[in-house]
């Protein structure tokens, strides 16, 4: 019977360790942390940033995938406004026009991903079909850095 409960327990620890050291999208605001994602899939998991850009005035929405390894690579833009702080350029990436918005179709990779909140940017995060507001959630001028890390580290 002690074998057993020693087998048993060996388990649930070992089962513990794989899920807590599982990567996971971690989101660093202030001296508060939230799970975004808690686990990070083999091929990557996607992602949204929206947030109303600050000198059209217009949506823009960036798409992402971050990967196990810790790195992000933003895949492409849509916007609906064309100018200043926008992208366009052919060596940014493949440009086009779909459905009265701009899209521009990129291959970046980050190491590190930091956002701010600002006044009137909206800024939400999009991931597994879950909208985080963060505009709603922190003042402006909030920090914030998203983070591929194991998941205990979050505790």
């Amino acid at each position: 019977m002690r074998a057993y409960l020693i087998a048993l327990a060996a388990a649930v620890l070992l089962i513990a360790f794989d899920i807590l050291s599982a990567p996971a999208l971690l989101m660093h605001a202030g001296a508060e942390t939230t799970v975004l994602v808690r686990e990070i899939g083999r091929e990557g998991t996607p992602f949204t940033v929206r947030f109303i850009h600050s000198v059209q005035k217009t949506p823009v929405e960036e798409f992402l995938t971050v990967y196990p390894d810790g790195h992000f690579h933003l895949t492409g833009t849509r916007y609906q406004s064309h100018g200043v702080g926008l992208p366009f350029l052919p060596e940014e990436g493949t440009f086009r026009e779909e459905d009265g918005h701009f899209i521009l179709d990129m291959d970046r990779d980050y190491d590190t991903l930091s956002l701010r909140t600002g006044v009137g940017t909206e800024l939400t995060i999009t991931v597994g079909g879950t909208d985080y507001p963060l505009y709603e959630r922190y003042p402006d001028g909030t920090r914030i850095d998203l983070v591929a890390a194991p998941l205990y580290t979050s505790l």
